[in-house]
């Protein structure tokens, strides 16, 4: 392409100095002429080894973030750059404006789905503080468009997590899941605090929750799908509660596989609301199950009672459940609604 294509700005001066950074943070030998973006609108232009100057910070991109869902793999999100801070080397993840709209389908529903960088703007003022959040601002490129500087996160996501741990079921439900649940419920108290500033995450899923490799931790990502439905953020968490209980997802073809006996036993009210091939009376399968512990999973079932209409009933429960197995959660807003505790 060319060195200095609309929305591209080189200067002379400053060509030596990213230079520099960029042999010094990235171990790269730009072109005497670096390409540098002050216009974010074409990011699909924007490459590898390019750099964004986001009025006068510059980051050095080093590639696209991708997507692994809705059957395609590694997909590239060509507006999600991950890229280092040529100031002090740290690397970023810049979420550029994308004017996306589109429609998914989990289980019956249909979800019209757009996305808002003003609205994850807004998401991150309010969490700015909260390690159960990702971090980051709001920056703006030489025309006004907003770029998310996200501070990245070293870790995976839950279910890649969950997966890595090559124990059986029994022995993961006694030694891990007790520590697994009682940070699910400081997770799930946080997505409250949202509710209860107006928002929504409005994507909540298995990889949009990241377990931090230095601390252990879970932090929340991904909050620039504008569904405002405290609803669905609710029955999103219950497809991250059956990964975390069943160490993964669990079909009924691969339940009564493993164990024949339970062709008789399973129903179709014991699926999941969301994903109907899938367990979520997930005690029937492993009777180990606490009955209070199965009695959540219960409220995300196609045959359950009682669905639970606040974020902070599903935490206070599932706190009530880890502690029960042994394991305080060490951060839980305790709810002033009346929790859904009784089986059902």
């Amino acid at each position: 392409m060319s060195r200095d294509p609309e929305g591209a700005s080189p200067s002379a001066g400053r060509d030596e100095w990213i230079r520099y950074r960029a042999q010094q943070f990235a171990d790269e030998q730009l072109p005497a002429q670096p390409v540098v973006w002050d216009d974010t609108t074409n990011f699909m232009s924007i490459e590898r080894n390019h750099v964004i100057d986001l009025r006068g910070d510059l980051y050095l991109v080093r590639s696209n973030e991708h997507e692994g869902r809705f059957g395609i793999d590694d997909q590239p999100k060509f507006w999600v750059k991950h890229a280092i801070d040529l100031e002090t080397g740290r690397m970023f993840i810049l979420k550029l404006l994308c004017q996306e709209e589109f429609k998914v389908h989990v289980g019956p529903l249909e979800i019209h789905c757009r996305r808002s960088a003003e609205k994850e703007a807004r998401v991150l003022d309010l969490v700015r503080g909260d390690p159960r959040f990702m971090q980051g601002r709001l920056a703006r490129d030489s025309r006004a468009n907003p770029v998310r500087v996200i501070d990245f996160i070293q870790g995976v996501d839950l279910l890649t997590y969950l997966l890595s741990l090559r124990i059986g079921h029994e022995e993961y439900f006694r030694t891990r899941l007790p520590e697994i649940l009682a940070k699910l419920a400081g997770s799930l108290a946080g997505i409250q605090r949202l509710h209860d500033m107006g928002l929504c995450h409005g994507d909540i899923r298995n990889d949009h929750l990241l377990v931090e490799r230095a601390t252990g931790g879970y932090k929340w990502i991904d909050f620039d799908l504008n569904e405002d439905s405290p609803a669905f953020d609710i029955w999103s968490a219950g497809n991250i509660l059956h990964c975390s209980v069943a160490k993964g997802f669990l079909t009924f073809r691969e339940a009564i596989e493993a164990q024949p006996r339970l062709a008789g036993q399973l129903a179709d009210e014991d699926a999941c609301v969301f994903f109907p091939n899938r367990v979520m009376n997930l005690g029937k399968v492993y009777p180990y199950l606490p009955s209070n512990l199965n009695a959540v999973l219960r409220r995300f079932s196609a045959g359950g009672r009682g669905c639970y209409d606040r974020m902070s009933q599903v935490a206070d429960d599932l706190a009530d459940c880890a502690t029960t197995m042994g394991v305080r959660p060490v951060w839980i807003e305790q709810s002033t609604a009346p929790t859904l505790r009784d089986g059902g």
